[in-house]
Formats: C-alpha cells, sequence, structure tokens
C-alpha cells in the first residue's frame, strides 16, 4: 500500500464529491459554490483526475492560465490547489512519535528508515505500534502526539477513524489526553468528523 492515495486513480467527479460532503475549513468553504458546474468545467478541459488537477493548479502561471481561459477565479483555484494538498501527507521523522525507543530508532536509521514513510512502505509484513502510528499521521490534521492518543484510544488505523462514531471517538481520544497530556488542544466533535 502507498503512503498516499494514487490520485491518478481518483476522478474528479469521485473528488468533488468528497469535497461536497466533507467538513471543510471555513475558508475553504468557498469551494462548495457551484461545484457541480466548476467540476464540470474541468472536465471541459480535460481534466479528468486528481492528479491531472494537481498538475494544471501547480504553478501560479498554470492557475492564472486556468483562471483566464474559464469562469473561475484564481483565489477559487488557490485554494482548491491547497484542499488537494490535504490529500498528501507529508512523512514526519519517527523520532518525532512520544515515547520511542531510542535502539529502535537508531536500528531503523541505520537501514535508511527515518521517516513514517519509510517505515510504513518497508514493514507492510509487520505489526504493532509503530505501524499503526505511521499509518494514523496519514490522516489530514493529525500529528505524532495525536496519533498517539488516537493508538491508545482504540483507533489503530486510517480505516478505523473513517468507521468511527465522531462523539465516541472525540470521547475516547479526550480521555487518553486528559491522564497523558500529549497535546494542549481542546478537540471538539468537528475535529474529530475532520479527520474521520
Amino acid at each position: 500500500m502507498k503512503y498516499n492515495l494514487d490520485l491518478s486513480r481518483l476522478s474528479v467527479q469521485v473528488y468533488k464529491e468528497l469535497v461536497k460532503n466533507q467538513n471543510l475549513l471555513p475558508g475553504r468553504r468557498i469551494l462548495w459554490q457551484d461545484i457541480d458546474d466548476n467540476f464540470a468545467l474541468f472536465e471541459n478541459y480535460g481534466i479528468r483526475t486528481v492528479a491531472d488537477l494537481k498538475k494544471a493548479l501547480s504553478t501560479p502561471q498554470k492557475i492564472a492560465s486556468l483562471a483566464a481561459d474559464s469562469s473561475l477565479s484564481e483565489n477559487y483555484l488557490v485554494i482548491l490547489k491547497r484542499e488537494i494538498g490535504s490529500l498528501e501527507q507529508k512523512p514526519v521523522p519517527i523520532v518525532n512519535f512520544p515515547n520511542m525507543n531510542v535502539s529502535l530508532i537508531e536500528s531503523l536509521n541505520n537501514v535508511g528508515v527515518k521517516t513514517s514513510k519509510d517505515y510504513f512502505q518497508s514493514s507492510r509484513s509487520e505489526s504493532g505500534e509503530l505501524l499503526c502510528l505511521c499509518d494514523l499521521v496519514r490522516i489530514n490534521g493529525v500529528g505524532t502526539l495525536a496519533a498517539k492518543a488516537f493508538y491508545e484510544a482504540g483507533y489503530m488505523s486510517v480505516s478505523d477513524v473513517a468507521h468511527a462514531n465522531a462523539a465516541v471517538m472525540l470521547d475516547k481520544v479526550s480521555n487518553i489526553n486528559r491522564v497523558k497530556q500529549y497535546y494542549k488542544a481542546n478537540l471538539g466533535i468537528k475535529d474529530m468528523q475532520f479527520c474521520g
């Protein structure tokens, strides 16, 4: 399994439905405006997949060109580019996970495994806490500390989080964090919905 989604396999129409149903941050809710018409325009320009869309929005010049050719604003396209960027999580250094075994980190470093992506892609036959943590940080907005709290609350994978009841997950994760104090933020139900 790849660390990030294969954007060439995600059609713009499927992505449009995901965006429609996502709990977007307030600054990105502009993407809901005229979404059916906007995404139909992409298909008119031969943009069939999210990988195509990402490429079409890859530089300020391409964004300006697409905005000039279509009825879409540059602001809309920039925000869409940012939202697409959230589909591809950046790997985190393994050393950043709390309470990691120092000798394990050193042995992994010795074989070139330094990030969550390295470990996730090289350890598919293994199981255990580190693999679960490396999977959980693939969720948009979940860092190393939140991943540890999710794991200790019983959420071992992206799939577990995606299928969880947000209110129940919030209660479990908050209870773990009250005891362990992994992070200072006070998460709410919308944060859990955003993760799922």
